[in-house]
């Protein structure tokens, strides 16, 4: 709240957030209506009409003093302000943390009339041991609270006044407790470490079809919240360190950004909480990936050994390629580890860091038997596996579009180099 508008001092983080609702709502009602007519003399209507405009954040814990009730006023006079700029604005909420007041924000608009066009919230692994400290009492398997608040909002959005509102997790990460037990919202290692990776692949596939959007929190570690972090690691949310190198995190997405294509029906043993197994095709090549989720809480975790039978009736030799996320490669944060935790990295630390920070790769020629490619695999916790099968030579090269924008950029590039 800017301090002209507030109604109180109360304030949060290093750069002294102020949480208090406005002293009048009719001034926050007018900042919220100037703001969204800059983004519209800025940007157009038709792209401004394309985002999301949340109201507040997180205002059921203490990112606000007010109540409930004051919150529900917050809401209405902005969602006022921007539908008056355009209907086409989209406003929603409550943007809570822990996905609490979801059915009574849709309540509240539904009998006063006020739009709510998405709802908005938040969730973290690390939430169910704030719901249930040391997991006492929680009726969550393992591994699935997270997946099972995504259904459970979906659920009460189908069954309320608006049921086809679009649902938006605008913030969630790989938090878990510390070793000893304790919960930490900062200088947490479980962002940092190699064990984000399958973490973040278990929850993705798990809430995929329940969601419109399931956005990390966040990019980068250059980030203020409790004052800028000082070392290349600080246990902060980022997907890329201060200095811009990638962690396991960044290559989970990577990994899951590559699985375009047809969803294949993959036959299995029950497994275990925490592994994961997902198979795509597109055209001759198929995609894989595996992971083995680090739980706390449920023993000794052993690696998981198997065999992969992937279906190839293509007339070309296959390639598989492999890629892999483990301590070292792909996660360079424990080699900063045994390098002592330095603050601040020497030129060759930086370039040992760096070379770490690429996943452990390698390519097979598989022989073909039935109609079946066959690959051994092992998978220790906490680390994810990417296989891609595809044809050899040029029987690899794309169909379609792709093929003739890749063969017109090769040919401009020729013309350019005489």
């Amino acid at each position: 709240m800017p301090v002209a508008l507030a109604s109180g001092a109360t304030t949060i983080f290093d750069w002294e957030w102020n949480v208090t609702p406005p002293r009048d709502y009719a001034e926050w009602g007018e900042l919220v209506g100037t703001f969204a007519r800059h983004c519209l003399d800025r940007y157009g209507l038709d792209e401004i009409a394309q985002w999301y405009y949340e109201v507040w954040n997180e205002p059921n814990i203490n990112f606000w003093t007010g109540t409930q009730n004051d919150y529900w006023k917050l809401y209405d006079v902005s969602a006022a302000a921007l539908k008056a700029v355009s209907p086409r604005l989209r406003v929603g909420g409550p943007v809570s943390a822990r996905a609490a007041w979801v059915p009574e924000l849709i309540s509240h608009c539904a009998s006063s009339g006020v739009p709510l066009d998405f709802i908005s919230t938040h969730i973290y692994p690390q939430d169910e041991y704030v719901e249930y400290p040391d997991l006492k009492g929680s009726p969550h398997k393992p591994g699935e609270f997270v997946p099972d608040m995504v259904r459970v909002i979906r659920q009460a959005v189908r069954r309320s006044a608006f049921p086809d509102l679009e649902i938006q997790w605008t913030e969630w990460n790989s938090l878990v407790p510390l070793p000893d037990g304790t919960l930490a919202w900062d200088k947490n290692p479980s962002v940092d470490d190699v064990s984000a990776a399958a973490t973040i692949c278990d929850l993705a596939i798990a809430v995929d079809a329940d969601c419109d959007t399931f956005c990390w929190w966040e990019a980068s570690d250059v980030f203020e919240e409790n004052g800028m972090p000082q070392s290349e690691f600080s246990g902060t949310y980022g997907l890329l360190t201060l200095n811009g190198l990638p962690k396991a995190s960044f290559h989970a997405f990577n990994f899951l950004s590559r699985l375009r294509g047809d969803q294949l029906e993959v036959r299995h043993d029950v497994l275990p909480p925490g592994r994961g197994l997902v198979a795509m095709a597109e055209g001759e090549c198929r995609r894989i990936l595996l992971w083995h989720r680090a739980l706390p809480g449920i023993g000794e975790q052993l690696p998981w050994e198997g065999v992969l039978e992937i279906q190839w009736a293509e007339p070309a030799k296959p390639v598989l390629v492999e890629e892999r996320i483990t301590a070292g490669a792909g996660s360079c944060y424990e080699t900063w580890q045994s390098l002592g935790s330095p603050q601040n990295l020497l030129p060759i630390e930086r370039h040992l860091l760096e070379a770490h920070a690429v996943p452990a790769s390698q390519f097979f020629q598989p022989e073909i038997e039935s109609g079946r490619v066959a690959h051994d695999f092992r998978i220790a916790p906490g680390e994810v596996l990417y296989l891609e099968l595809r044809a050899q030579g040029p029987a690899a090269l794309p169909n379609g579009p792709l093929r003739q924008e890749l063969a017109a950029w090769y040919e401009s590039q020729r013309s350019k180099s005489k």
